[in-house]
């Protein structure tokens, strides 16, 4: 029997595969990830769009913002909106990847392929997702405590000494800062350190003025309850006006207002009523937080021109001292930058407030960004326990880097002999000094000397 004949243009299959030439077709993962949108544009134009923004333009200029204010990213970050917006970018930028990553798998045919694509683009959205996610976890967390801490109106706790008492107060912007010795073992507190820092608006000009905490006779304005009770002036030391109108009703209830302490508002009425200036602003720090924002920053170190003795376990401190410090460059955790601003055992109070004052400016020039990132907790809880302000976060950004600029147009000034006897103060002869010292600062020149006031 004949087998048939094939004709020749015909060709048996091949009994074994060919191979597949095009396993991945289409964008692949990392061009999905990076540019999420951009795969899907022509089959769904306005889905494609939207992803592109929020996953590429959006966060470009989010991008853009930061390089721009590189200079204040302190600033930039503590600001509610900024850091909402941030937050929303950030989660915008996850979630527009995701999409893109599975709509772009429904554009591919093969079951496999598609797979492939949902598998591996998930992952590394997923890997992408997670420093994102801490980053908007502390945006968040940094949002909330800038709602607790700060206030939202700028005129929030301002006391004016008089009409016409301060001819150049609405130049200043001054801010009463205040440390305290409130702990966990005490009632209440006494204002230890009073520094009065006076920012001339116009030029940057800077003086802080601190007030001795052995100040006496602080007069109040006619008519207040504080001036009615002592009318020849507070009859102890200024450090204990704070405590003396918490802990008396009638007093507390008569300066009860805005939701500043009536302690701390007693005390702004005292010293602006006293010295002759308006007080726009307050913070009051207790020795907890102090502790915890040098802890948090990782110290400092500052160079000590002689032996300093220094105090015992202090409240809040993490350990008993050693009895000295220094000379030299001496290095200072929390607990040691305590007792060096509190030891008196050395010298007297009028040095203790140059150290205040230095420590103060020392502490604001070393923090920064990577403060705020690194070391996040501890300062977030140093200060939402334990620190009062009145003023708004741009407020307080405008002061931490006046505070930290070194230009020259930065003075200090301690209130102490020969510019006034503390145990028997010449209130108007004190007026005099610093209406004059605000006129010098505004000038750019040095504080006057107690001559130039006669």
């Amino acid at each position: 029997m004949t087998e048939p004949v094939v004709p020749p243009d015909v060709v048996t299959p091949p009994d074994v595969d060919e191979p597949h030439t095009n396993r991945h077709p289409g964008p692949g993962v990392a061009g999905v990830v990076a540019l999420p949108g951009l795969a899907v544009w022509r089959r769904w134009p306005i889905a494609g769009a939207l992803l592109f923004i929020a996953g590429v333009i959006a966060p470009f200029f989010a991008l853009v913002a930061v390089v721009q204010n590189r200079d204040d990213l302190v600033g930039l970050f503590t600001r509610p909106n900024v850091l909402r917006g941030m937050a929303i970018v950030a989660l915008g930028g996850i979630t527009s990847r995701i999409i893109a990553v599975w709509l772009t798998a429904d554009r591919i045919k093969e079951p496999q392929d598609q797979q492939f694509m949902r598998v591996r683009g998930s992952i590394a959205v997923v890997l992408l997702a997670v420093p994102v996610t801490f980053a908007v976890m502390r945006m968040e967390e940094l949002r909330t405590v800038v709602k607790e801490v700060f206030q939202d109106d700028s005129d929030h706790g301002a006391v004016s000494a008089a009409p016409g008492v301060d001819p150049l107060g609405e130049h200043f912007r001054t801010v009463l800062m205040m440390g305290s010795d409130e702990g966990a073992d005490r009632i209440s507190l006494r204002t230890d350190t009073m520094i009065l820092a006076m920012v001339h608006e116009d030029t940057g000009h800077t003086v802080m003025v601190s007030v001795p905490r052995n100040l006496t006779k602080v007069e109040f304005p006619p008519g207040t309850a504080l001036a009615e009770k002592y009318p020849q002036g507070f009859d102890d030391l200024v450090n204990a006006l704070y405590v003396t109108v918490e802990n008396e009703p009638t007093l507390t209830a008569a300066y009860t207002a805005d939701g500043t302490p009536p302690g701390i508002r007693a005390l702004m009425e005292g010293l602006s009523w006293s010295l002759g200036i308006n007080i726009d602003d307050y913070v009051m720090v207790n020795s907890c937080a102090f502790v915890k924002v040098v802890d948090a920053i990782g110290g400092i170190t500052i160079d000590l021109d002689k032996e300093l003795p220094m105090p015992s376990k202090l409240p809040c401190s993490n350990y008993r001292l050693t009895p000295t410090i220094g000379p030299g460059e001496t290095y200072m955790d929390g607990t040691k930058a305590l007792g060096y601003v509190r030891s008196r055992a050395a010298d007297s109070d009028y040095q203790r407030m140059e150290r205040q004052r230095t420590l103060l400016q020392t502490i604001a020039s070393q923090i920064g960004i990577t403060d705020l990132l690194t070391n996040f907790n501890a300062l977030a809880n140093a200060v939402k326990d334990d620190v009062r302000t009145s003023m708004t976060v741009e407020e307080a950004r405008t002061l931490l880097a006046t505070l930290q600029a070194d230009d020259g147009a930065f003075e200090s000034v301690g209130l102490v002999p020969p510019i006034v006897d503390p145990g028997d103060p010449d209130y108007d002869a004190l007026r005099t000094y610093l209406q004059q010292l605000r006129q010098d600062t505004s000038q750019g020149l040095p504080p006057p000397t107690v001559a130039s006031t006669a």
